[in-house]
């Protein structure tokens, strides 16, 4: 069905999409998973585990608070209500680095990069152990990790205060947080502790030195856009506020790392900090939040920079060196440019704010750089930008921490990149977990849907993302009628309203279909379009939106968890919308035309699990291609 739907054929629909099958679910709703076999390394070169997101927060740290016995183990412990509406879990993070540097070690990959928001929020305790983690596979498997700041690790000069709610043994919470002024009415206490506070340039990176931000004796070769100095005073910038009256001088921890021979790792700090108009500096408030500038922001504040990778992209090709370039924020939009429907139908909602402007593709290949690796976004995604001959390939790491969960490996051939993407969805959920969120969840009464009845970490992430559909993005980024009917409506309803020929307001929309349901013709009008009625009944169209978010983090990845049979169902319905005359303005099935418009992109990108790009023409294959 989905072969027809597409206009390809069976054996086209396998070759784009080699790993769509059926998806089997196992009593608790979590996925059958199936074995994963590693591929042999390269003769030449290493291989490269690419990591992104960690968001690594430490279970059984000292916070300076008591927190929660099990097993006679004390856990400093999150709540779910915070992971319930968050873009991402927290108190798995522990298990999820752990379990993805296991595997990583046992695939004898030796090289790791980090793609930034290694840590929670940047806390002290928390890099702290970080450093500790990353320290123990240094010595237990030889290791080497090259790590990017994120903006969850760093803030800029002096750092900011976090503060965070931890479960209680009797299933309250405590408030933990390096300001000692926060108040919450609803906390048993307020703990002040300064193991809370995030640190900003250089003191953020004191921890994280030996993993790539300053030299360390054996390295082939390091640099910073600066030269070859490590020290944090000869790598200041001056970047000014939006009025100009306030400059202050920052630390770029940028640099650039040879592995191994014939390799670089082009680490880019793209964090970037500007002056707020009219604060005092050492104020709070006295830097903008990084988290949407990305690299629009580098553009303006960081030129340097760019100078820098057009320097090093020079000498790589002279010297005969595969250049990479790894930076926590995308520098090509990973969304399968839907940033203009998304903006249409939700307005500047914080996805579309971070998505990179066209200049700045056209700026990184004038630095002459062709591949680049991004995080931030919690995206499985792989985008190109060309310009004329030359090429520009953005490959987003998804995060540990989000839907779908994975990391990438990279091998480098003579002539090509081969890129695997390896899922951590196999891994069971940890009992303590289990115990905690349950102590919480009796006396706060708090609704988990389906977080507390499933095994393993894939299935806990799918239920979290269609959590968040209820919980997050509907409450705060949809417009609220088109809210209210998505709640109310199953998947018939919505091919109905394709179907209604006036163009109705979100207003009017549910009177018009009270009538459609009872025209029996409208009954015919679905069967002539190939639509199940009585499937569509079973589907709602909160669970089609689910499946929507699903398959844009996910991409490729999302197959395992979608069937082909609801992928082919949510087609046929968009089909509907996109035959009806475009020119609605006003109208709900307008905007339902964008909703299923960006369905169809997500579904229609380049390979994003297992794939090889060409270094010289840049053509983009997956791996089926090459059996």
């Amino acid at each position: 069905m989905l072969a027809k739907l597409l206009g390809l054929s069976e054996t086209s629909i396998r070759f784009f999409f080699p790993h769509m099958r059926e998806t089997k679910r196992n009593e608790s709703g979590s996925n059958v998973q199936t074995e994963n076999t590693d591929r042999m390394p390269p003769v030449n070169h290493p291989r490269i585990a690419i990591v992104a997101d960690a968001h690594f927060h430490d279970l059984y740290a000292d916070y300076g608070f008591p927190g929660i016995v099990q097993d006679d183990r004390r856990l400093t412990f999150r709540l779910l209500a915070d992971t319930a509406r968050s873009t991402r879990v927290f108190n798995e993070s522990y298990f999820a680095f752990h379990h993805a540097l296991d595997d990583i070690a046992k695939r004898g990959i030796r090289h790791v990069v980090l793609l930034g928001d290694y840590s929670d929020d940047g806390q002290v305790e928390t890099v702290n152990s970080v450093k500790r983690m990353l320290g123990s596979y240094e010595t237990r498997f030889g290791m080497r990790f090259y790590a990017t700041t994120g903006n969850h690790d760093i803030f800029g000069a002096d750092g900011r205060h976090r503060s965070k709610r931890f479960l209680n043994e009797d299933g309250g919470y405590s408030i933990l947080s390096s300001d000692p002024h926060v108040r919450d009415r609803g906390a048993h206490k307020v703990i002040a502790s300064d193991r809370m506070y995030c640190q900003g340039y250089p003191d953020g990176l004191e921890a994280m030195a030996a993993f790539g931000f300053y030299p360390r004796p054996g390295d082939l070769h390091w640099e910073t856009p600066f030269g070859t100095d490590g020290d944090p005073a000869k790598r200041l910038y001056e970047v000014h506020s939006p009025d100009g009256k306030t400059t202050r001088s920052l630390m770029d921890a940028s640099y650039l790392i040879e592995p191994f021979p014939g390799v670089w790792l082009l680490m880019i700090d793209a964090n970037v900090f500007a002056p707020a108009d009219g604060v005092v500096p050492g104020e709070e408030g006295d830097f903008t939040d990084s988290t949407s500038a990305g690299w629009n922001a580098m553009l303006v504040h960081k030129r340097f920079v760019l100078d820098w990778m057009t320097d090093v992209s020079r000498r790589a090709t002279l010297e005969g060196k595969c250049l990479l370039a790894f930076s926590h924020y995308p520098v090509l939009d990973p969304l399968d440019a839907t940033v203009e429907d998304e903006v249409a139908l939700l307005g500047r909602t914080g996805m579309a704010e971070r998505i990179p402007q066209a200049d700045v593709a056209e700026a990184l290949i004038a630095a002459g750089i062709d591949i680049h690796f991004s995080g931030h976004l919690h995206v499985n995604d792989t985008a190109q930008y060309r310009s004329g001959d030359r090429f520009l390939t953005n490959v987003a790491v998804p995060s540990l921490v989000a839907f779908p969960g994975a990391y990438k490996v990279l091998t480098i051939g003579e002539q090509s990149l081969d890129i695997e993407t390896v899922g951590i969805e196999a891994m069971p959920l940890d009992d303590d977990l289990r115990q905690g969120y349950r102590r919480e969840a009796v006396p706060s009464r708090l609704e988990a849907g389906g977080l507390l009845d499933v095994d393993d970490y894939g299935g806990f992430l799918y239920e979290h993302i269609g959590h968040l559909v209820g919980r997050r993005y509907l409450k705060r980024e949809w417009p609220k009628d088109i809210a209210l009917m998505i709640r109310s409506l199953d998947l018939a309803d919505v091919a109905a309203l394709a179907l209604i020929q006036e163009p109705v307001t979100a207003a009017d929309a549910m009177a018009a279909l009270a009538a459609a349901r009872n025209d029996m013709n409208m009954q015919q009008r679905l069967s002539d379009a190939g639509l199940d009625s009585a499937g569509l009944t079973g589907t709602s169209a909160m669970a089609f939106l689910a499946d929507w978010y699903r398959l844009r983090m996910g991409s490729e990845l999302a197959f395992d968890w979608i069937s082909e049979q609801k992928i082919a169902s949510y087609l046929a319905v968009g089909k509907l919308f996109a035959d009806r005359d475009g020119d609605e303005p006003g109208a709900v099935q307008a905007q339902f035309t964008l909703i299923f418009r960006m369905f169809s992109k997500y579904l229609s990108g380049l390979p994003s699990r297992n794939f090889s790009i060409d270094r010289i023409t840049g053509v983009i294959e997956p791996a089926l291609a090459k059996s």
